[in-house]
Formats: structure tokens, sequence, C-alpha cells
């Protein structure tokens, strides 16, 4: 019974990275739909083995701290976030990529922690912001079509 629960949290954490990862691979961008699902997934199996754990720490008297665990999950998805993140002149590269992964492993830890409901809300609203880039451009092209116009009204007249 038990390892059912584990497997639909690593099936929704799945199907919830894989939401993300494929907006990602359709902009084309270097942490695609495969790498995407394969960080929300090992967010999910490393806050799942703790609970596998439990019963042996139980046995042997041992505690440990979950805190820790999650903390660590964390650390290592910074560290991989910030491979993605290039300098290119005056510009800095894939930082939403990067806030992505970070974001990713949040609804991985969720999933792990059988939190569906928040982390499927937290799928949808990362989803609707990496959206708002169209967004952004419909309003930098609205703009660019008023400057336009405004640049047109004006005529020179040439002086003999």
């Amino acid at each position: 019974m038990i390892e059912i629960t584990y497997i639909t949290r690593l099936l929704v954490s799945i199907l919830l990275s894989f939401v993300i990862g494929s907006e990602r691979e359709l902009q084309d961008k270097s942490a695609g739909l495969r790498t995407i699902m394969l960080i929300g997934l090992g967010a999910t199996v490393f806050t799942l083995i703790p609970f596998l754990l439990l019963p042996i720490a139980k046995e042997l008297n041992f505690t440990f701290d979950f805190s820790r665990v999650l903390s660590y999950i964390i650390g290592g998805c910074g560290f991989l976030a910030g491979m993605v993140v290039i300098s290119d002149k005056r510009k800095l590269k894939g930082v939403t990529t990067s806030a992505c992964i970070w974001a990713i492993v949040g609804i991985g830890i969720l999933t792990g922690l059988g939190e569906f409901i928040l982390a499927i809300f937290s799928t949808l609203v990362i989803y609707g912001i990496l959206k708002l880039k169209y967004l952004r451009i419909k309003i930098q092209l609205i703009g660019k079509k008023k400057k336009e116009k405004k640049h047109t009204n004006y005529s020179c007249k040439s002086e003999k």
C-alpha cells in the first residue's frame, strides 16, 4: 500500500514537471523537457527517502532531522541552477531557466510530501509566469508602434 502512495507521488511529479519542461522545450532553452523532468523527479525521490528510512530509524532508536534532507535538496538545486546562468558582456542569460529549476525542485518536494493541491497550483502559477514573456513582447510591440506612429506624424520641410 505504501509503495502505491510513493509511486503516485512520483507519477504526479513527472506529470507536473512535464508541464513546465514542455514549455521550456518549446522555447528551446538549455534546461528543456528531460532536464526539468529529471530535476523534479529527483527532488521527489530525495524527499521520499526519509519516509523510507523512518521504520529503520525507529527500530534502531535513531532520530534524524528531515529538514536537513530538504536543505540539501535545495542546495543541490542551487548548484544546478547556477550552472545555466551565463554572463555575456553586460547581460545575464539563463536567469529565468535558473529560477525555473529552483521552482521545479519546490514542486518536486511538495509532491514528495504528498501536497498535491499546492504542487498543482504552483505548477499553474509557474507556467503562467513563464507565459508572461509573450505579454511583455506584445506590450513592447504596441509601444514600438506608438513610437513609430508619433514619428510618422511629423513631416520634415526642406528649406530652400
